[in-house]
């Protein structure tokens, strides 16, 4: 079977495609990072509820464990775990955008490649 060379605006189609397939990937790492510190901020907020409001916690910042009260670890887990959602809603919008226009790239390059003489399979 000979192989066959790409033309330079298929090849061009298919770049587009791989970068904008890496970004779609490092948006979804993303993604899952912020869903992960919003469960486990979830998780202390719940445990946290448990205790006494004149129960003295510790917050870890940096290498230093910090005496706190519950009220303000409480509000600033609820403040971080706010913004973090936001963070999360933007990233869902972002991989929405992206994931519609790789399926109008891919149509592209299915066009193009039959304009050549290209036979295409679509993938499931």
């Amino acid at each position: 079977m000979s192989e066959q060379r790409l033309p330079p605006e298929v090849q061009q189609l298919i770049a587009q495609y791989q970068a904008m397939r890496e970004s779609y990937v490092k948006v979804d790492s993303e993604l899952k990072l912020v869903e992960a510190e919003i469960s486990e901020i979830d998780n202390v907020l719940e445990n946290l509820q448990y205790l006494q409001d004149s129960t003295e916690v510790y917050k870890l910042i940096g290498q230093v464990l910090v005496k706190k009260s519950k009220d303000e670890v409480v509000k600033e887990l609820q403040e971080r775990k706010e913004l973090l959602s936001l963070k999360k809603e933007k990233y869902r919008k972002q991989l929405e955008v992206l994931s519609r226009q790789l399926a109008d790239l891919e149509s592209k390059i299915r066009e193009v490649l039959s304009k050549y003489g290209f036979a295409t399979q679509k993938q499931t």
